[in-house]
């Protein structure tokens, strides 16, 4: 087939249309899904003698409130308490969440005096970590705030390699941590947290 030269002066400017039209949207929709991105964060704690939740990639973690350790204690109070968690969208502004656990009776804990560990954990990369920053980490049982972290203590530690990022509140076993002095709720817990994406 032969094409005149009009015809392939117009074949190709439509081309080059085409290549110019292409070339403008591809970053616009890599921009989109980048914005889409985002990230789930949990609370996940320990008692001085149970293990109520585990980390989100454990086998046993669930979305209600369990014993890891002694399924017994999960009493029908215990079944009322309920976790909120959040999902935190990636972008450079910074955003604030709350992950809480509502719904607690004074006879859920009665038997436990303090927590071993108290954290977010979240599906951030740990390789993230220094991507992100976290500040103002406040704890608050049944309705009162007894602690804030004005920068937040993130995990992995300095070395350390894990899989995902904690924001941690209360840790026995990390030094990196500071005290808290608290009481042992009997409504509610909330981890509240401001974040931004570098």
């Amino acid at each position: 087939m032969k094409f005149t030269k009009t015809t392939k002066k117009v074949l190709s400017l439509s081309m080059a249309t085409a290549v110019a039209a292409a070339s403008f949207v591809a970053p616009t929709a890599a921009k989109k899904a980048d914005a889409a991105s985002s990230y789930k964060g949990y609370m996940c704690f320990s008692t001085s003698k149970w293990t109520f939740r585990n980390n989100h990639n454990d086998s046993k973690f669930s979305n209600k409130l369990q014993n890891t350790t002694n399924p017994s204690l999960i009493t029908s109070a215990a079944k009322k308490a309920k976790f909120t968690d959040v999902t935190m969208k990636k972008n450079k502004k910074a955003a604030t969440y709350t992950v809480k656990l509502t719904g607690l009776n004074k006879k859920v804990m009665s038997k436990d005096k303090t927590f071993n560990a108290l954290y977010v954990d979240t599906t951030i990369p740990g390789k993230m970590k220094n991507k992100v920053k976290v500040t103002n980490v406040k704890l608050i049982i049944d309705g009162k705030t007894v602690k804030t972290y004005k920068k937040g203590v993130l995990t992995p530690d300095p070395g350390k390699s894990d899989a995902f990022t904690q924001i941690q509140v209360i840790n026995t076993w990390n030094s990196r941590v500071g005290k808290v002095s608290y009481k042992m709720p009997k409504k509610s817990i909330a981890i509240q947290y401001t974040i931004k994406f570098k």
